[in-house]
């Protein structure tokens, strides 16, 4: 569930940014969610 809101918030930051939306959980994925404070997230799967 966490992965998809971090997902969904990434994804519209990108649209704000003009780029393509990550449709899977990348490396930009991880530094937001890192930022926010969840480390947890280490593996590039969406569960």
């Amino acid at each position: 569930e966490q992965c998809g809101k971090f997902l969904e918030e990434v994804q519209q930051i990108a649209k704000e940014k003009g780029e393509k939306c990550p449709t899977k959980v990348t490396n930009e994925v991880f530094r937001h969610a890192k930022l926010t404070g969840a480390g947890y997230i280490n593996k590039p799967k969406m569960r």
